[in-house]
């Protein structure tokens, strides 16, 4: 049994047999590179799609487990309605089939993936419509249309979440199942050892939007540094960079002071820096999961996300495993905030509380047996590993 794994790939990130040297950069996308680590470290012959900027012809490599073929993608991809890249993907899935896809994202991977004719089921790890009527553009209104065809035409469908299912419409939600996201069982290797937490509060956007709503969590950042001037504050991701958006907007709104934009990190460094902090402030209005919060709940630092951002207050048991606020108030945001920094009983309870609930609901072992057995339902017949490497541990059978 061979699983197509068509998505954005990280492949510096990949766990196999291969010169560091021949491998192009990929996609930063830890959660389907450790989706596919998982199958790999479980025993499953594995052969990605996916796709770089870096080359010049379609590349394929091969090891005995894993192949990985990568695809070309030009610039400005949504001007052409991702046909390019749709067509690449597809053609590389004709010439190195497998016998069962799995597509992450509802966009061009998944859209390749369904052209080729295998069996294929796509993953929803976000809200078209909803990013779409935050982001007002032509990029996301050809995402869109995009997700449309692929949602319409898929027969089996994957949400990332509760929140993500619901925000579907009763048809779509027949041919759907709920398989959330998950935290790599290796995270907790590359964590740092605990030590004393350093003197900042962190965020980690992938954007200054309207979406992920920075400038309120600046704006609140301010009223807390009146209380404690000694607190810094560490933006990272996507515009967070030095003269960045984020940082035109604090200048612009006297918010610098105490601000430190670091902008895009590699993974390990953002882990660490998420380990390290205070806190974790999530003041995005809307999330169909929240990565980056379940990873700070695996690190065991304290979490503050929206009371009404889409699957954040699941994600936090309700306000159990993290503070939940109003993060349209600035105000609302300090006050978490200063909760946090000043009662560290409070934040250990939480802590504690977050990192049962993430063990018991989104390790990777139980994630990825539930795929296993979503696959095996879909084919109609148990999925076996090959021979795993010595040392993975030995896999079963998926059963039906």
């Amino acid at each position: 049994m061979t699983i197509g794994v068509c998505g954005p790939v990280d492949l510096k990130m990949l766990n196999w047999d291969h010169s560091e040297a021949d491998i192009p950069h990929g996609h930063a996308v830890p959660l389907t590179t450790y989706f596919v680590n998982g199958l790999l470290k479980r025993g499953y012959k594995v052969i990605v799609y996916t796709n770089s900027t870096e080359i010049e012809e379609p590349l394929v490599l091969k090891t005995e487990q894993v192949t990985v073929c990568v695809g070309r993608q030009k610039p400005q991809p949504g001007r052409r309605f991702f046909q390019y890249e749709v067509k690449e993907l597809q053609q590389l899935i004709k010439e190195n089939p497998c016998d069962f896809i799995s597509a992450f994202w509802s966009y061009e991977y998944a859209w390749a993936a369904l052209r080729s004719g295998i069996p294929t089921v796509v993953s929803l790890h976000d809200v078209a419509l909803q990013i779409l009527l935050q982001h007002k553009d032509m990029f996301r209104l050809v995402r869109w249309a995009i997700n449309y065809i692929v949602v319409t035409k898929a027969k089996h469908l994957i949400a990332n979440s509760s929140y993500t299912y619901n925000m579907l419409d009763r048809g779509t939600r027949k041919k759907t199942r709920i398989i959330n996201n998950f935290f790599t069982s290796e995270m907790e290797e590359i964590l740092p050892p605990p030590s004393r937490k350093g003197n900042y509060i962190t965020s980690v956007a992938m954007g200054f939007s309207h979406r992920k709503n920075i400038e309120t969590a600046l704006q609140a950042f301010a009223i807390v540094r009146k209380q404690h001037p000694e607190l810094e504050y560490h933006l990272l991701g996507a515009d967070m960079e030095p003269g960045g958006l984020a940082q035109q907007y604090a200048r612009q709104h006297n918010l610098e002071k105490g601000v430190k934009f670091i902008g895009l990190q590699p993974y390990n460094t953002v882990l660490e820096t998420i380990a390290n902090a205070k806190l974790l402030l999530h003041t995005a209005r809307e999330e169909s999961f929240g990565m980056v919060l379940l990873e700070a709940m695996v690190a065991k630092t304290p979490v503050i996300g929206g009371n009404s951002s889409g699957y954040i207050p699941t994600l936090l048991d309700n306000g159990n495993a993290g503070l939940l606020c109003n993060i349209n108030s600035p105000q609302a945001v300090a006050q978490c905030v200063l909760k946090l920094v000043e009662d560290e009983q409070l934040g250990q309870q939480l802590v504690e509380t977050a990192y049962s609930f993430a063990h018991n609901n989104y390790s990777e072992d139980v994630v990825i047996q539930q795929h296993l057995a979503c696959y095996a339902d879909i084919l109609g017949k148990p999925i076996h590993a090959i021979t795993p490497p010595a040392a993975a541990t030995k896999p079963h059978p998926v059963k039906l």
